[in-house]
């Protein structure tokens, strides 16, 4: 859903010894103020950006900032020895925010392209993309798309998917000697959820996490028959163009958390991928 437009689709490290090992780099980044050894605007805090609005990447459970983006940014600030702190921001207004320094580092499903990579410091965390959803009770059970061929299929309308499907497979499909995918795209996924929850479609394809959390919602009825991410792209944390110091601080406590087993728990949690595997 955010391959389009600056639009959208899960962290932090560190430990303290290497903040001093980062502290001579900590004002050498072009274009950066911020003033911690480690890179943060305000020593001993990360300040967080992140869109509270997209369960369940990121969204608010009463008052407390919930899902896979803020959880990862907690074990990251914990890993490095800093306190989170979440600024809720607009997704659209993340790059501006980060750049006016409103926050340290972007967490909330940022995809890489070329475009924002001009204006920000990636720090690639996990691989996202799509997963196929059928009802618990029928015999249709899709891995990949190959297998849609000639099937109806629930999507969010506008979604990068929607030109995936037709275009790229179902030509495959037709090269075949098979029917298209018939595409029929709604305006939510939980519209699309209940449309196949209703056998109006015979499968659904979403972001993985969302189908992850479909799943869930429905109690079993809808289950994610997909075994590997369809059509991934990865995401990446952000922070200020040039702040060499943060970047190497979370790019270590990063590391720390995928040597320790902690960070694929967060992912499989979640039905995301490592970014190594995109």
């Amino acid at each position: 859903m955010r391959l389009t437009s600056p639009t959208r689709l899960t962290v932090a490290l560190a430990a303290a010894g290497a903040l001093f090992a980062l502290s001579a780099c900590s004002g050498s980044g072009t274009g950066t103020s911020a003033s911690g050894a480690d890179g943060t605007l305000t020593s001993g805090r990360l300040s967080i950006g992140s869109d509270l609005t997209y369960p369940p990447y990121a969204y608010l459970d009463g008052k407390t900032p919930a899902g896979f983006d803020p959880e990862v940014a907690r074990a990251l600030a914990g890993q490095a020895g800093l306190k989170p702190d979440f600024v809720d921001t607009r997704f659209e207004q993340l790059i501006a925010g980060l750049g006016s320094g409103r926050f340290d580092v972007i967490a909330s499903d940022l995809y890489i392209t070329d475009e924002r990579a001009q204006k920000v410091d990636f720090i690639p965390y996990f691989t996202t993309g799509n997963s196929l959803l059928a009802p618990a009770g029928g015999s249709f059970r899709p891995k990949t798309t190959s297998e849609l061929c000639g099937r109806t299929v629930a999507v969010i309308k506008g979604g990068q998917v929607v030109q995936n499907l037709r275009g790229e497979a179902s030509k495959a499909c037709t090269g075949q000697g098979r029917k298209a995918i018939d595409v029929r795209e709604f305006t939510t996924d939980p519209e699309a959820a209940q449309a196949l929850l209703s056998g109006q479609v015979d499968a659904q394809l979403t972001d993985a996490a969302v189908a992850k959390a479909t799943a869930e919602k429905t109690r079993g009825r809808l289950v994610v028959t997909s075994s590997r991410i369809i059509y991934p792209v990865t995401s990446g944390l952000a922070v200020k163009k040039g702040n060499t110091a943060l970047k190497a601080t979370l790019t270590k406590a990063l590391a720390a958390l995928e040597k320790s087993g902690a960070y694929q728990k967060l992912l499989t949690r979640y039905n995301l991928a490592t970014a190594e595997e995109s």
